[in-house]
């Protein structure tokens, strides 16, 4: 027994030693001045934990408006925003944001989907621009202006009126922009001017599209997701393709087909073709601490609920793959064309994703450890990309906790076995709509309510403070991002807030 122990307390070491590796080589990034609010979930990881230490919200700094076709879009749903936006990005002094121009043709009336096409069958007349500003003073100036030929994936069954998202990333001083037929731009961050676009095929194809955010490792490689759909019948016939993509850091473009990340997968599911496996729209890929492993999720086109936590190497190579259909007893999760989660690689190497049961209006929080084992879940209150939290040799995850109908509505901390360590419930008994809270090196959380406000809830759960921006039920999902100053980014019915001291 004695060995056993002894032996048990040298793996124990073992772990400690490398968790605090972990941390030691995460701060050598953050001194090697990494944006400080990069990409989705802020770094590759989509940690969403910050350096910074978050300003108090006592004033509103800055409010700016991104998408002007709000109001026409919540007639089309009935008071719904039902559109994915991009996190705001941030590195240093300048900001960026997606930026909606173009036309939005409302159908006559409102909801009715007529004269056909029109709302969101018809949101492809939209043109999706990325916007640069930077601080002058008190002021969030214009500096510069691209506009992308991307074009979301056309409306159907699996979207239901969700407008898919458009999510640009920051790295080593460029800004890269999805584009046109499965292309990215490379943009320097200064002056937006092009300086390279990358493309994974040699002919441009209009029903081949950038599904998801972008996502930049910390060697500045960028990988993202592709679907090429069908042109007629694009939800009721297969997909025609669907590949994980890398662009290196010198330009070298490579991808990877999801048939061969996922072999073996069935092909009839509950009595039905499966379709073949693509990834879930929205998904953005992660990246492992030391960038040698990118984990994906993927779904059957037809069969969500016969979904995959897919790893792969960084060259592209398939890793392993866990299916998630009948990990829970009683319940179905699946993966959701309608969500924004997105898995999240915690400080311990493990992996997490959000998903939404088939049966329920609330989800499951799947935790995965480095080689594909399942370890355990947490129900939860979907579409969510959770942050997490390093402390004391071991992290915290915080999840949004919504019990849709009623109430009650949380924001959830949990630790590394996914048990709560407290709730903070909504004082309004509004919806949490923040889809990726952020948490600063303290430990204290930020995220936003349809009630109207954004609150910042200290580290034992408790209220430190709030500010009221504007109401808004029914809207949005959206994320929150912090600057270096501590500046706090959020976004309420297409408009981006910054607030602080």
């Amino acid at each position: 027994m004695r060995g056993m122990k002894t032996t048990l307390a040298g793996v124990l070491c073992l772990m400690g030693i490398a968790f605090g590796l972990y941390l030691v080589r995460v701060n050598i990034v953050e001194a090697q001045g990494a944006a400080d609010w990069g990409q989705w979930g802020r770094t590759a990881q989509h940690s969403g934990e910050s350096p910074a230490v978050g300003q108090s919200p006592n004033t509103q700094l800055a409010d700016l408006t991104f998408d002007p076709f709000v109001m026409q879009e919540q007639a089309e749903t009935f008071g719904e925003l039902l559109v994915h936006y991009q996190a705001p990005l941030v590195d240093g002094s300048n900001v960026f944001l997606e930026y909606k121009t173009g036309t939005y043709v409302s159908c006559q009336p409102p909801g009715s989907g007529h004269p056909y096409p029109c709302g969101p069958d018809d949101w492809s007349v939209e043109i999706w621009n990325e916007r640069a500003f930077v601080w002058q003073g008190t002021s969030l100036v214009e500096a510069w202006n691209f506009q992308s030929d991307w074009k979301p994936e056309p409306n159907g069954a699996g979207l239901g009126g969700w407008e898919p998202v458009f999510h640009a990333a920051l790295g080593n001083g460029f800004v890269y922009v999805p584009g046109f037929a499965g292309s990215i731009y490379k943009l320097n961050e200064t002056d937006g001017t092009q300086v390279a676009q990358y493309k994974p095929f040699s002919t441009d194809d209009p029903n081949t599209y950038v599904s998801g955010p972008l996502t930049v490792d910390l060697h500045g490689n960028v990988y993202y997701n592709i679907v090429r759909l069908n042109s007629s019948r694009p939800w009721r016939s297969d997909v025609l393709g669907a590949w994980l993509v890398k662009v290196s850091a010198q330009g070298i473009v490579g991808k990877v087909s999801y048939k061969t990340l996922v072999p073996g997968a069935p092909t009839m599911c509950g009595g039905n073709p499966c379709g073949s496996q693509r990834p879930g729209i929205n998904v953005a890929p992660a990246v492992s601490a030391d960038g040698m492993t990118v984990y994906a999720v993927s779904a059957g086109h037809f069969a969500p609920d016969y979904g995959y936590i897919v790893a792969a190497n960084a060259s592209l190579t398939a890793k392993w793959q866990t299916a998630i259909h009948g990990l829970i007893s009683g319940a179905d999760p699946l993966v959701s064309d309608q969500a924004s989660s997105t898995p999240a690689v915690l400080p311990d190497g493990s992996v997490v994703y959000g998903t939404l049961d088939f049966n329920d209006s609330r989800g499951y929080l799947l935790k995965f450890d480095s080689s594909g084992n399942y370890l355990t879940n947490y129900d939860f209150g979907w579409d969510s990309t959770p942050a997490s939290f390093s402390h004391g040799g071991t992290y915290s995850v915080i999840i949004k906790d919504n019990h849709y109908g009623s109430g009650p509505y949380y924001v959830t901390e949990l630790d590394s076995n996914l048990v709560p360590q407290w709730k903070f419930k909504s004082p309004t008994n509004f919806e949490w709509c923040v889809n990726a809270p952020a948490v600063d090196s303290t430990g204290t959380v930020y995220a936003n309510s349809e009630d109207g406000n954004v609150y910042v809830i200290n580290p034992d759960g408790t209220l430190k403070g709030k500010l009221f921006l504007r109401q808004a039920i029914g809207a949005a999902y959206t994320p929150i991002a912090l600057g270096r100053d501590g500046k706090i980014y959020t976004e309420n019915d297409g408009d981006m807030f910054v607030i602080g001291k």
